[in-house]
């Protein structure tokens, strides 16, 4: 399984998850590393996705409620880990503590993830913890880019 951190996972962490904690059958890749650092999401998800990338690994909350990046899940099909938002403002030692003491569990959410669907963790260590499906309004946020669009174009 193909999997590719945004740019709010540094590639540090990315790299320590490929030497510690990657399973087999599971690569992990940075956007900043790929070549797509400073493109849209929209942008680099769908060359991902067309190049055979399966899920995204991101603290960005864009992922969960703006129109662009929800309709490119959408229409690709990708599946999102979503780390929680006191991890994005977490020193970077405890963000690699973090993802590596959860990364088996990730791997195994992400095997029985439909694609589109987005699931996050809280921001812990416990070995019990488990992971949290977050619904995304793929219906709302599609009316919401109509209605933008509508307005852009003048009608």
């Amino acid at each position: 399984m193909r999997i590719r951190a945004d740019e709010h996972v540094a590639p540090a962490i990315v790299q320590a998850v490929n030497d510690i904690a990657l399973g087999e059958g599971f690569q992990l890749t940075s956007v900043m590393n790929a070549g797509f650092s400073g493109a849209s999401d929209v942008h680099w998800i769908t060359a991902f996705a067309e190049d055979g990338g399966d899920a995204i690994l991101t603290a960005d909350t864009d992922f969960l409620k703006l129109p662009p990046q929800v309709m490119a899940v959408q229409r690709t099909g990708v599946r999102i880990i979503h780390l929680p938002s006191s991890w994005a403002n977490a020193k970077r030692a405890l963000q690699a503590g973090h993802l590596l003491m959860w990364w088996r569990r990730i791997e195994v959410q992400l095997t029985v993830m439909k694609p589109r669907e987005c699931f996050t963790m809280p921001f812990n260590v416990s070995e019990d913890a488990g992971m949290k499906r977050v619904p995304l309004d793929f219906q709302g946020i599609g009316k919401k880019a109509k209605k933008a669009g509508r307005r852009s174009s003048g009608r």
